[in-house]
C-alpha cells in the first residue's frame, strides 16, 4: 500500500513536472529606417506548449523602464486561437478576444475617451489570432517548406473580424549563425497590393522564432502602428519560473519618450 508520504513526492513530483515548461524570452523592436531602440517586449511563459499555457507580455521604452503596455494569452487545445488582452497605458488603445460558453467575442478600443466596440465572432477552426500564427506555421511547417501557400483568416480586433491572409515561404537566412526559414504573411485579394507584408523568421531545427518585420501592434505618439524589425536572440531566452500575477500586477506608465 503506498503510503501518503510517497503519495505526497509523487503529487509534488507531478506540480514540478508542470511547471517545466516555464520559461521566457525578450524581443528587441528596432526602426526600419534607423535601426534605433523603438522598445523592449518581455515575455514570460507559464505552461508552454500545453493547452494550459499562460503568456504576459510587457513593452517597455528601455531594459530597465517601467512598463507601458501589457498583453496577456491564454492557449487552449485550439493553438492558433489563443484569448488575448492588450493594452496601452499612454493611449488608453485596448483589444483582445474572449471566449465563453456563448462563443467568441473580439474587442477594440482606439483610446481612453473612445468607446470599447464589441461584436460576437463564429469560432471558425482555422482562426489565426495574434500568436497563434507562431503555432500554425509549427503545425504546416513540413507543407510550407514544400511550398504551399495556405490562406488562412487571421483576426484583425479594430475591424472586429477576421480577414483572410495568405501564407508562404519567402527565403532562408542566417540569423545569428543559425539557418531560419522566411514565412510571410500577406493580405489575400486586391487589399494586399496596398499593405505591407509581415515576414516572420524561425530557426529551422526547432521553429523557434527568431525575428519579426512589419507593422507590430505598438502606436506612436500620432496613434500610427509602428512599424519594426523585433529580435529574439537566443541569450534572452531562458527557462526559469515565473510569477504571472507580478506581472499583471505591474502598473502600466508612459515613458519619458513615447515610441
Amino acid at each position: 500500500m503506498r503510503t501518503p508520504f510517497s503519495a505526497g513526492i509523487v503529487l509534488m513530483l507531478l506540480a514540478l513536472s508542470a511547471r517545466a515548461d516555464d520559461y521566457s524570452f525578450a524581443g528587441y523592436a528596432r526602426s526600419l529606417d534607423t535601426g534605433e531602440l523603438l522598445y523592449v517586449e518581455s515575455h514570460a511563459v507559464s505552461d508552454g506548449g500545453s493547452p494550459r499555457e499562460t503568456r504576459v507580455v510587457l513593452y517597455r521604452c528601455a531594459a530597465d523602464s517601467a512598463p507601458f503596455a501589457r498583453k496577456q494569452l491564454e492557449y487552449s487545445a485550439q493553438r492558433i486561437s489563443p484569448t488575448f488582452t492588450f493594452e496601452d497605458a499612454r493611449s488608453g488603445f485596448a483589444e483582445g478576444l474572449e471566449r465563453d460558453a456563448r462563443g467568441l467575442t473580439v474587442f477594440a478600443r482606439a483610446g481612453s475617451r473612445a468607446p470599447l466596440r464589441r461584436k460576437s465572432i463564429s469560432p471558425l477552426p482555422t482562426l489565426v489570432v495574434d500568436a497563434g500564427f507562431d503555432e500554425f506555421v509549427r503545425e504546416r511547417w513540413e507543407s510550407l517548406e514544400r511550398g504551399a501557400s495556405p490562406k488562412a483568416p487571421f483576426l484583425v480586433p479594430s475591424l472586429l473580424e477576421s480577414v483572410n491572409f495568405r501564407v508562404r515561404k519567402v527565403a532562408e537566412v542566417t540569423i545569428d549563425g543559425e539557418s531560419a526559414s522566411v514565412i510571410r504573411l500577406s493580405l489575400a485579394g486586391p487589399l494586399g497590393w496596398f499593405l505591407p507584408d509581415i515576414d516572420v523568421s524561425y530557426r529551422k531545427r526547432d521553429r523557434r522564432l527568431m525575428r519579426y518585420r512589419g507593422l507590430t501592434n505598438i502606436r506612436d505618439a500620432g496613434g500610427e502602428l509602428l512599424k519594426a524589425q523585433v529580435d529574439f536572440p537566443e541569450a534572452a531566452h531562458v527557462k526559469s519560473r515565473v510569477n504571472l500575477d507580478a506581472l499583471r500586477a505591474t502598473p502600466l506608465e508612459g515613458c519619458a519618450t513615447s515610441p
